[in-house]
Formats: C-alpha cells, structure tokens, sequence
C-alpha cells in the first residue's frame, strides 16, 4: 500500500513556488492589473455618483410631490382662517396637522403676516412676504425653494402656495420638510451603493487579477522559452491546448524550436565535419575576415608557421607571423577578389622549408563585399628536394654511364681504324679494356635496376625465410677473400655467433654484407686488416665490419649513403665501384627494420655497423 501517494514532494513545491515568484515579479501582469484596476475604480465612482445624483433627483422630487399635496390640502384648511382672520384657531389647527404630518405648516397673510406655524408662536416670526417661495408663488400656483432656516437652524426645503378664491388672493400657505432626513436616506444610499460596489469591484479584482494571469503565464513561458533558445538550448516544448491566438503562437514557437534544433544540429554536423577535414589535412589552410583578423588556422599551418593555432585566433594575421609573402597574399587575394598562386621561403636556423601558397577572397554573400581571405599552405620542400635529388641522379647517372660507353666507342673506333696496323697483343689489351669497361657498365645497370627495385612503392620486398646470418656473413667473406689476398690484405673473423637466424631473404642480405665487405677491401691499402663480427645482443644483432682504410671525414658520412656520391671521386673510379652500393645496402637495412651506424676517423679507418631488431623479426 502506498500511504504518500498523493503526497507532494519538496522539489514540487520549491518548483511551484519559484512560478509563483517570477510570475508575481512580472512587470506586464501588473501594468495590465494596474489598469485593469484603475479603469474598475473609475468606473466604481461614476457609477457611485450617478446612482447618488439619481437617488437624491428622486428622493427630492419625492418630497417636493409630498410638500404639494400637504399644501394643497392646508389651503383647503385655511380659507375659512384667512376669510375670518382668527389667529387663534389657526394656529391650534397648524399645530395639530403638522405634528400628525411631521410637517412645518405657515399660513401666511396677504400681508406677508404669519397667522400660523406648527413650530413657532407667529407673534415672533418675520414678515414672509420676500421670502423667494412667497414671492414665486404670487406669479404662480406655486413656489418652491432649498434654504438654510435660521428659525430651525437646520437645511430645508419649503413650498408655498397662493390661496385665492374667485381669483381673490387671500393669503399662502406654506409647508416644509427638513432635508436631514433625506440627506441621511441619501448617506445610507450611498454608503449601500458604494459598499456593493466595493464588494463588485473586489472580486471583479480578483477574477481580473486571475485573467491577466492567464493571459500573462503563457506569455512568461514563451519569454523564457525564447531566452533558452538564445542560450542555444532548443529542447524545450511548451504545452498549450488553447485555441486563441496565444495557442497559435505557442505551437508557432514549438515549432521554431524544432525547426531550429534540426538546423543547429545540421550546422554543427557540418561544422564537425569542417573542422575534422580541415584539422585533418596536411596543407596548412588559414583565413582572415575584412579587418585581417584570423577567424580559422588549423594544425598544419600553425606547425609550418611555428605558432600557436589557438592564441592566433582573433589577432591580426601580422601579428602572429612576420612572413610579409604571407601577408601580402592575403591581402591581394581580398582586395583583388580573384585566385593568387605564390610561393616563399620559410628558414629555420640552418635549414628551411618551401611553401606554396594558394589564395582565395571570401564573400559573404554579396558579390560585391567581401568577407576576407584564405591561403592554402603546401609544403613543397620534399617535392623540391626529390626534385634536385632526380636533377642530380639523373646528372650522375649520366656521367657514370657516359665514361665507360665513351672508354668503350674510343677503344672500339681506335681499333677499326688501326686495325691493319694493330699487332695481336695490342688487340688483346684493347679488347680486355673493352671488357673491363662494359663489366662496370654492366654493374651500374644492374646496381640501377636494384636500386629502382627497393625504391618502388609498387613491388615491396618480401621477407618470408629465416635466413642464417652466419652461413651468409661466412659466404660472403669467402668470396671476397681472393680480391683481400690479392691486395695484400688480411680478412679475418671477429666475435662470430653461429646459427643466428633472421626472417629476411639471402639475397639482399648477401648483397647487403656483400657491398660493405666490398667497399671495406677496396679503401684498405696493402698490409691492412679487414675484421668481421657477428654478435647476438639482447634485443638485436649487430653485423660489424671494422677496416683500417683511408676513413671517412665528418662532413662526407651523411652523405655516403646517397646514390653516385664519392668521398673520392678519383680513386672510386679507378678501384670500379659503381656508387650505388652503400644506397643499396642502405635500402635492404630499412626493409628489416634495421639501422645503420659509421664510425670513422680519416686514416685510421672505418667501421660500419648493421643492426637487426629482433622485435621485429619475431613479430
């Protein structure tokens, strides 16, 4: 059994009270209370006051019509007193009928005499012929009037009649009331009138108070509506099951949220995308508005430029970078409105990069104001590189192939021309320089061919046998020994590790430890030594090759790698080396993983170390 079912929560309440709050502090409900209000009370008093003119208008004539039939039946009375004269009788009969009427009676003399009063002895009263009822009466049946009585001393209102007989005026008779009571009728009225009024105006108040409400809460939720939709939150759903045009505007502003919503979210969709294409992108891209300010850097550019992407936004794009090229394109671009294409040079330090730049204005819309610019950075600086690389492999190439095809035309036109002269060994040493030079020409063919192999992305090298390093290193060392003997110098095994294994395949390794072995031979002189190691460390194997040759200066080992490139040019021709072994053995490293170290001091000789990690062979 659930006993707080119909109980009300603390939040419920708080909520309730915090409406109750805001839509009492409503400044349009009360404006609208306020005259709603006013316009009540306004027309309370109106009402008040022509309901009071109306009840005394009536309760005046009331006693004006009481005042004529009293007067008319005192001068029916008082023809026979005025005829007679008799005072006394008169009077008795005056005070008699206005006590029984509760009326002051006055039989008065043509004279303007006063032969009777129900309120006073007549012997002490004024002549009452210029009183103004008196006096209108003369002229006409009757004559009526408001005043102040000093006799009474209070407010009266009196009528007066002329009494004639045979159109013979023998006198008037007067009768008067006393407006206190009617002005007590008229307080009470009044007080009546107004008190109704009141309770009318009161709850006319409330029900008004109540209205506005009704009117005002709606307005309220819109407002607040509306300042969450500026805030950017569009979940809000007002419900309304009005059929006025306050409903209408209520399902007008739901709909604007819905309607919005599903705009904003398609905005920030494309935003996203926006911004994960441009954070994405290689090229650097920034864009500056009218005043060139940056509204948009990403990554890439910030890193080319060496600046900070966040901190330049909002600053002007000379103030984040000193590069004129840079600023100057943007510049162009929105002032000319068309497409710039330019390029610059960035250093740092010692080295630098080459930027393509392409710019674009910006419009906002109107083809004849635009919003800004945007630059596309391109980092060309490898292009250009590779560029120069190709220049000189190609110029290299050319002049190693040119000198043994030139060797070989001479050697072959000097022989047709002089063949008749030639002796037989002459011949046979032409012919042997002619085999020695198409040998080099056919080394560098097939160094080429090894070399635009391991450099092309289409054929990658396939690695799937285990191959013993030690049977390959003692392969290779036999088949260099004759050229070692020959020279004069000792080859000879260092720390040897045997049946060391590497997922690789024997050829390139052959080759690879083949071209150093090689080259260590060659710049060796008589009586040196040539040493080579295998040794197996925790996490690599290490191929050694130590000679005590010519060595190699500091500013030529980052260089000895690349393809045609010779410490000594001279002497490498002469020895046949076709320079492109260390390029290739370079390329075989790589594929493994692998990496290779020189150590060398010209004169004292050189070691060359290839290293093979064991990671990446297991795996």
């Amino acid at each position: 059994m659930k006993l707080f079912a119909g109980l009300v929560t603390d939040s419920e309440i708080e909520a309730s009270e915090i409406k109750v709050m805001v839509l009492l502090r409503s400044r349009i409900l009360w404006k609208i209370y306020a005259v709603f209000v006013v316009v009540i009370v306004i027309a309370a008093v109106i009402v008040s006051v022509v309901v009071s003119g109306v009840i005394e208008k009536r309760t005046l004539g009331d006693v004006r019509r009481a005042l004529d039939v009293r007067t008319q039946m005192l001068s029916r009375l008082s023809r026979p007193i005025l005829e007679s004269g008799r005072m006394a009788d008169g009077d008795e009969l005056v005070k008699a009928l206005g006590k029984d009427t509760r009326t002051r009676f006055t039989v008065i003399t043509v004279a303007g005499l006063v032969l009777a009063d129900s309120d006073k002895d007549p012997h002490s009263m004024n002549n009452h012929l210029l009183r103004p009822e008196i006096q209108e009466s003369i002229y006409h049946d009757f004559g009526i009037t408001t005043r102040y009585s000093d006799t009474l001393k209070t407010r009266m209102m009196y009528l007066a009649r002329s009494v004639r007989v045979q159109d013979k005026l023998l006198g008037y008779v007067r009768a008067a009331l006393p407006l206190t009571l009617i002005n007590q009728r008229i307080s009470d009225s009044r007080k009546m009138i107004i008190f109704g009024i009141a309770i009318i105006t009161l709850l006319t108040l409330i029900l008004g108070f109540f209205l506005a409400r009704h009117f005002i809460k709606p307005l309220l939720q819109l407002t607040g509506m509306a300042e969450a939709m500026a805030a950017g939150d569009f979940s809000i759903s007002l419900k309304s099951n009005r059929r006025d045009e306050i409903g209408r505007l209520v399902q007008a502003f739901n709909l604007m949220a819905v309607k919005s919503r599903a705009r904003i979210e398609i905005i920030n969709t494309d935003r996203s995308k926006l911004n994960a294409i441009l954070t994405g992108m290689r090229e650097g891209v920034i864009a500056v508005d009218r005043n060139d300010l940056v509204i948009h850097i990403n990554q890439a550019a910030a890193a080319m430029l060496q600046i900070d992407a966040a901190a330049s936004i909002g600053k002007r794009v000379w103030e984040i970078t000193r590069l004129r090229e840079l600023c100057s394109i943007l510049n162009d671009a929105s002032q000319q409105g068309c497409e710039i294409k330019r390029s610059m040079n960035i250093s740092y330090g010692i080295s630098g990069r080459v930027i393509e730049m392409h710019a674009v204005p910006l419009s906002s819309g109107d083809d004849e104001l635009q919003a800004g610019a945007m630059v596309v950075l391109f980092d060309i600086s490898e292009l250009r590189r590779l560029e120069t690389v190709r220049r000189d492999f190609v110029s290299n190439a050319s002049h190693e192939l040119k000198t043994p095809i030139t060797a070989i035309r001479a050697l072959v036109e000097t022989m047709i021309d002089d063949s008749a002269q030639m002796s037989e060994s002459i011949r046979l040493s032409f012919l042997n320089k002619i085999a020695k030079q198409a040998l080099r020409l056919s080394a560098i063919v097939v160094d080429l061919m090894a070399l635009s192999r391991f450099e092309s992305q289409s054929e990658p090298l396939i690695l799937n046998e285990m191959v013993d390093l030690g049977t390959v290193v003692s392969d290779s060392v036999k088949g260099l020994a004759p050229l070692a003997e020959g020279k004069g110098i000792t080859l000879e095994f260092g720390d040897f590790a045997a049946e060391v294994e590497i997922l690789s395949d024997a050829e390139f390794i052959a080759q690879a430890i083949t071209n150093v072995l090689d080259n260590a031979v060659k710049y060796t002189s008589a009586g040196g030594r040539v040493t080579v190691s295998l040794r197996q460390l925790a996490n690599e194997i290490v191929i050694e090759v130590k000679d005590t040759g010519i060595g190699i200066a500091p500013q030529d080992r980052e260089r000895i790698f690349e393809r045609f490139y010779r410490v000594d040019k001279a002497r490498s021709r002469e020895l046949g080396g076709t320079g492109l072994g260390l390029a290739i053995v370079r390329h075989i490293v790589l594929a493994h993983h692998g990496r290779i170290e020189v150590d060398s001091q010209p004169g004292r000789g050189t070691t060359f170390r290839i290293i093979f990690p064991l990671e990446k062979q297991k795996s």
